[in-house]
C-alpha cells in the first residue's frame, strides 16, 4: 500500500487547532494568576500567533523541507544529526508526557481498577496503527471527529450556563494584584505550553499541499484554539472559583460535574473525556509523529518500520515518567518549561532564523557586487 505523505489545508486547520487545545483545555493552568488566569492565556496566545509567523518564516525561507533537513542545511549533517537526535527525545518525551495526562484521567473516571499499562500499552496501538498508513489518515480522521468535539465543548457551556453555575463574580476582582502574577504565569509555563509546542508546524508543515497558505491557516486556528482557551478557563473559575480550580486536577471535569438541568441532564464526565482523548489523540500522534520523521532523516530509512519499536518506548515512558499525578504535574509546570521547553522550542530556532538572515543578507551584498 503506497503511504501517502501529504495533507490538506483544512486537515491543517484542524490538526492544529485540535494540538493547541490538547490537554490545555481540561488540565489548570496560569494558577499564579488566580483569578486572571483568562487574562493570562489571552495575552499568552498572541504569543503563540507571534510563534506561527516566525516559524512559518523559516519553513517558507527553506520550502519543502522539515526542521531536520532545515538544520542541515543551517549547519552542516553531522551538527543536525547531534541536534536530531535532541529534538527525537525530546518528541518522545512530550508524547509520553501527555499519555500520562491521558491514563490519569481515564484511570480517575473510567477505569479506577484498570493497570494504567493496560491503557497506555491499547491507546498507543492504535496511534501506532495511524501512522503506520500515513500523517494524511490522522488528518483524515481528525476531521470526522473535529465536528463532534466543537460540539461537545458548546454543550458543555451551554448546560453550565442554562443550570445557573456560571458565577461571573468569581472572576472579580479583575487585576487585583497588578500584572506581576500574570507574568509569572506567562513565563516560562504559557510561553511554552502549548504555544512553543507549536514547534511541531516546522515537521508537519512540510507535508502540507498548499504551503504558501501554512501561516494564514495556522494562524486562524491557533487564534480560534486561543479564543475558546480562554473563554473555557473564565468558565472554570466563575464555576469553581479559582481555588478549587487551582487545587483541581482536571477542573473542566470538576466543572462538568456540577450540570444539572432539571435533575435529568446530569455527570456528563464522558464528554470531558472524549475531549481530552481527542486532544491527547492528536498531541500524541504529532510528536510522535515528528520523533518519526526524525528517526528517519537521522537513519536515512522511511520511518515505517520504526513505528512500533517508537510506540512501545512512548507507552512505556508514559509509565515511568512519575511516580504518581502530584509528581507527573509538578515536573510538568515547573521543571521542564525552563530547562527542556525553551531551547528546543525557542533558541535552537531562533539560531536557525539569524542563519537565514545572514544568508540572505550576504546573498544582497554578493548581487549588488555583481551589477
Amino acid at each position: 500500500m503506497r503511504l501517502v505523505e501529504k495533507i490538506s489545508l483544512s486537515q491543517l486547520f484542524v490538526l492544529i487547532f485540535s494540538f493547541h487545545l490538547g490537554t490545555t483545555i481540561v488540565v489548570s493552568v496560569a494558577n499564579q494568576a488566580k483569578q486572571d488566569a483568562w487574562i493570562a492565556i489571552l495575552l499568552a496566545s498572541f504569543i503563540g500567533i507571534g510563534l506561527i509567523q516566525f516559524y512559518s518564516f523559516i519553513l517558507m525561507k527553506m520550502p519543502n523541507k522539515n526542521l531536520f533537513e532545515i538544520l542541515e542545511a543551517c549547519f552542516g549533517r553531522k551538527i543536525a544529526i547531534l541536534v536530531s537526535l535532541g529534538y527525537i527525545e525530546y518528541f518522545i518525551y512530550n508524547a509520553s508526557r501527555n499519555l500520562r495526562d491521558f491514563c490519569e484521567l481515564i484511570k480517575i473516571v473510567i477505569f479506577p481498577n484498570t493497570p494504567m499499562e493496560f491503557i497506555s500499552l491499547t491507546f498507543m496501538l492504535v496511534i501506532a496503527y495511524i501512522l503506520y498508513m500515513g500523517i494524511e489518515v490522522l488528518g483524515r480522521s481528525m476531521e470526522i471527529f473535529f465536528p463532534y468535539t466543537v460540539f461537545f465543548l458548546i454543550l458543555i457551556m451551554f448546560l453550565l450556563y442554562i443550570g445557573g453555575n456560571i458565577h461571573l463574580e468569581n472572576l472579580q476582582p479583575i487585576l487585583a494584584e497588578g500584572f506581576k502574577p500574570i507574568l509569572k504565569a506567562i513565563f516560562p509555563v504559557l510561553l511554552t505550553f502549548p504555544n512553543g509546542e507549536l514547534i511541531v508546524l516546522t515537521i508537519i508543515g512540510a507535508y502540507v499541499t498548499q504551503c504558501k497558505h501554512i501561516k494564514k491557516i495556522s494562524i486562524i486556528s491557533v487564534t480560534l484554539a486561543g479564543l475558546l482557551l480562554t473563554g473555557f478557563t473564565m468558565i472554570k473559575i466563575s464555576v469553581l472559583g479559582f481555588e478549587i480550580n487551582e487545587r483541581s486536577t482536571f477542573p473542566l471535569l470538576n466543572a462538568a460535574r456540577e450540570i444539572s438541568v432539571a435533575n435529568f441532564i446530569e455527570r456528563l464526565d464522558a464528554v470531558v473525556v472524549f475531549v481530552m482523548m481527542m486532544g491527547i489523540y492528536v498531541k500524541v500522534s504529532i510528536f510522535f509523529y515528528c520523533a518519526l520523521r526524525g528517526i528517519g532523516y537521522v537513519s536515512k530509512l522511511h520511518y515505517r518500520p520504526f513505528v512500533i519499536p517508537v510506540a512501545m518506548q512512548i507507552a512505556l515512558f508514559a509509565i515511568l515518567i512519575a511516580a504518581n499525578t502530584t509528581e507527573h504535574f509538578q515536573e510538568g509546570f515547573q521543571l521542564v518549561p525552563l530547562y527542556i521547553h525553551l531551547p528546543i522550542q525557542y533558541i535552537i530556532p531562533f539560531l536557525i532564523f539569524l542563519f537565514i538572515i545572514c544568508k540572505n543578507i550576504k546573498k544582497g551584498g554578493a548581487a549588488k557586487d555583481v551589477v
